[in-house]
């Protein structure tokens, strides 16, 4: 199946977007629990290290997934045009916003010293190199970003389903030593390019999915249901297994190459991304759920200024004013997720309507930008 006629099959069926939004309530839901773990709850803690064992490697799997091969053929200066438009203008745009509240209101920024005008310089330039200091969130853009072009220098060559495994291989068992004795973060950190081998493999699970037509047209519920628990148990039985070792959570970080076990952590990896394909697929065509997904990059964006200035006053106030339980502490979680996901639909109307090309889609014409690149 060549390039186009995949992009043709992914518009035919609801399964990527569906499957892009259950990540990214693991990504809202994951940050706020994470600012309760920081308040000594063991619940959260648990959920924290539960769902950051699968949830970012997730969506590299997925964006192997629905990528276009016909990008591998493109002259090089194309590419990266379109990269760039895609990734980039997203990731500084979301990183200015975030620059702009940060002088009207305190926030939650523990890299860089805000207080002061050198805190500002210095998280210039990490944003720049690649680490987005005023949207933390946004460090899944840059490394995904470095991700795309190494695919594009080598993924021409992957022909075979064995080269495709091969590579695999290679780059995350060289992308994990890399990472477990050279300390990138603090450090020499460019773009994420040590994670980016690391989580490329993940990609190529994807690339290999797509290419072999796994889950890209409705499957009989009498054969995903069992799949999809023998998933979940996988997940919730191997978790725990990985026990490091980590770097400053006792659980798996990606931002900060933080990976723990060589096995249990692509194995508990990649048990959780099957797990949430397989279910979006059980859902089929919910259209808020389609909805949502199509528009996961703006919800990846946005959920920076709830990481920042949101999650934190809202951890502390409930653990305030309520007993932490396991129930009340998921409740919480849940319900707190809800009303974020919530109020950012009207401003991925807005996004959507008026400014398209500043949030991923740089080919639209817009009421007050042209396009950015060409179709």
């Amino acid at each position: 199946m060549n390039g186009g006629a995949e992009q043709l099959a992914m518009r035919r069926i609801p399964m990527p977007d569906v499957a892009r939004f259950f990540g990214i309530v693991l990504v809202y839901y994951g940050h706020i629990i994470e600012r309760i773990m920081y308040l000594k709850d063991p619940t959260a803690t648990m959920h924290y290290k539960l769902i950051y064992s699968f949830h970012m490697a997730f969506f590299f799997l997925l964006s192997g997934f629905i990528f276009n091969a016909d990008k591998l053929y493109m002259p090089l200066n194309r590419f990266f045009r379109k990269q760039v438009a895609s990734r980039l203008v997203p990731y500084f745009v979301f990183s200015a916003v975030l620059v702009v509240l940060s002088l009207l209101f305190k926030g939650h920024f523990v890299v860089v010293d805000l207080s002061t005008v050198q805190g500002y310089l210095q998280g210039g330039i990490a944003t720049l190199l690649g680490f987005p200091v005023f949207n933390i969130p946004l460090w899944f853009m840059a490394c995904l970003f470095s991700v795309e072009l190494i695919h594009f220098v080598v993924g021409r060559y992957l022909k075979s389903d064995a080269m495709l495994i091969a590579a695999a291989v290679v780059t995350y068992l060289s992308g994990y030593y890399l990472t477990l004795y050279v300390q990138f973060l603090p450090g020499p950190n460019f773009w994420f390019l040590h994670e980016a081998l690391v989580v490329y493999s993940f990609y190529l699970v994807g690339v290999l999915l797509r290419r072999r037509g796994i889950l890209m047209a409705p499957v009989q519920r009498l054969i995903l249901v069992p799949v999809f628990v023998a998933c979940a148990l996988a997940v919730w039985f191997t978790f725990n297994l990985n026990t490091g070792p980590f770097r400053l959570f006792d659980a798996v970080v990606i931002v900060l190459s933080g990976h723990g076990h060589v096995f249990w952590f692509m194995f508990t990896a990649l048990c959780g991304s099957m797990m949430l394909l397989v279910l979006a697929n059980l859902c089929g065509r919910v259209g808020i759920f389609r909805f949502m997904g199509r528009n996961g990059l703006i919800l990846f964006c946005l959920n920076g200024v709830f990481y920042h200035f949101f999650n934190g006053p809202f951890a502390e106030w409930f653990m305030q004013n309520y007993t932490a339980t396991p129930f009340t502490v998921t409740l919480a979680g849940c319900l707190f997720t809800l009303v974020s996901l919530a109020a950012c639909v009207p401003l991925v109307l807005l996004l959507e309507r008026y400014v398209p090309q500043l949030v991923g889609r740089p080919a639209m014409r817009g009421p007050l930008l042209p396009a950015l690149v060409k179709a």
